[in-house]
């Protein structure tokens, strides 16, 4: 079941971000419970299995972040059905572009992402 989070889910949420940290930035508490109206989860069983954010940056643009679901649960659906419920939130609230930097480049290319325009990228400053 996809349904917006609660606080009471937070624990959960953290526990499986935690356990993907190889892959997932590291998040708080407070992270969370700051975005707590745009994040998504999968329960099954009382657990959570999976969850991600919609984090709006401007009515412009919002990131899909903290994507995450159990190995346990993977290639069932739950991405999919995740991701759709963030995009369609963003599609609610109008926003013109959503974005997601990630390693799983062909996964999210399945869910219709991809380069805006084949001419946009994302780059980040490395002054180290």
């Amino acid at each position: 079941m996809i349904r917006k989070a609660i606080l009471n889910d937070i624990p959960g949420i953290l526990a499986l971000v935690n356990a993907n940290l190889g892959t997932l930035l590291p998040r708080s508490n407070d992270d969370y419970a700051e975005l707590i109206g745009t994040t998504y989860v999968c329960e099954k069983d009382g657990r959570i299995v999976g969850s991600c954010v919609l984090e709006i940056y401007s009515p412009k643009i919002a990131e899909i972040r903290s994507f995450v679901v159990h190995g346990d649960y993977r290639r069932q659906g739950v991405g999919k059905a995740l991701i759709a419920e963030a995009v369609a939130e963003g599609r609610r609230r109008n926003i013109r572009e959503i974005m997601v930097v990630t390693s799983a480049r062909e996964y999210f290319e399945k869910q219709n992402f991809g380069a805006c325009l084949n001419e946009k990228f994302a780059l980040f400053w490395n002054g180290r």
